[in-house]
């Protein structure tokens, strides 16, 4: 029987790697995304025999429903690995500058959003042998992000909610894991890096790009990993793992450096 990854957010970015290898690895892939043109495009180079797609709107519970259903027709009933990678920063810039409404939508997908999906989706990875959890949390969740500070806020909720819930699901034999990764090739990027209010030398160094930016194809390799390991937390590359480290070792000198 072939294994079975559910996606969020497939259309594009993270997500769209990461169906293109696991497909290329030879699973069922759902892919799923409020972008229907985008998984058209994602269906069509994977081929639609070894995927399906539907339109997903991760902040509504019947939508996650809908999905969940026409998976599990598709797959047997099972899900080896729900990616639960969805979200959004369509503003950055100084707290006070960005609209409340968009602070809302923010909080809606990237939190609201993955507790939906992981509420949802536990009675399929139940029902799989060694099945995982796998949340798309951020380096933005493991150390400060000014200029992105809701964005980051919401990936500090994702890394709590995996984990608690890695602890109470392994009661149910579903592991819950997270992907940190560092700055990468996707959309998200591009909402930081149109703000023209970076004020700190940690911001400047970003929008001027002498950070390094990972491509989306090298966190999907990412996503494979985390799936084979048994860690919770994932930091992806020598700036998340060495960003990581010294957070938690002297976190002072991390919020000087932000």
């Amino acid at each position: 029987l072939k294994k079975s990854i559910f996606i969020t957010g497939a259309a594009s970015g993270i997500g769209r790697a990461t169906a293109i290898l696991f497909a290329n690895k030879g699973w069922n892939v759902g892919l799923f995304d409020i972008n229907e043109e985008g998984l058209e495009s994602v269906a069509k180079e994977i081929g639609h025999n070894a995927c399906m797609y539907q339109k997903l709107d991760v902040i509504k519970i019947d939508e996650w429903q809908s999905a969940k259903k026409n998976f599990s027709d598709f797959t047997g009933g099972t899900c080896d690995l729900f990616f639960n990678n969805a979200g959004i920063a369509n503003f950055a810039g100084k707290f006070e500058d960005i609209p409340l409404e968009e602070m809302n939508k923010i909080i809606d997908v990237n939190f609201k959003g993955v507790v939906n999906g992981c509420l949802t989706m536990l009675d399929l990875l139940k029902n799989t042998d060694n099945s995982v959890l796998l949340n798309t949390c951020s380096i933005a969740g493991l150390v400060p992000a000014p200029g992105i500070s809701v964005y980051g806020a919401t990936k500090f909720a994702v890394r709590g909610l995996t984990e608690s819930l890695r602890i109470e699901f392994d009661y149910h034999n579903v592991r819950v894991s997270e992907i940190n990764p560092w700055f990468t090739d996707t959309p998200i990027l591009d909402a930081k890096r149109a703000s023209d209010d970076m004020e700190s030398p940690w911001e400047r160094d970003f929008v001027n790009e002498r950070t390094k930016i990972y491509p989306v194809e090298q966190v999907a390799n990412e996503v494979w990993n985390s799936y084979k390991r048994k860690k919770i937390h994932n930091p992806l590359g020598f700036e998340g793992k060495f960003s990581s480290f010294f957070m938690n070792l002297c976190p002072s000198l991390i919020r000087f450096l932000s």
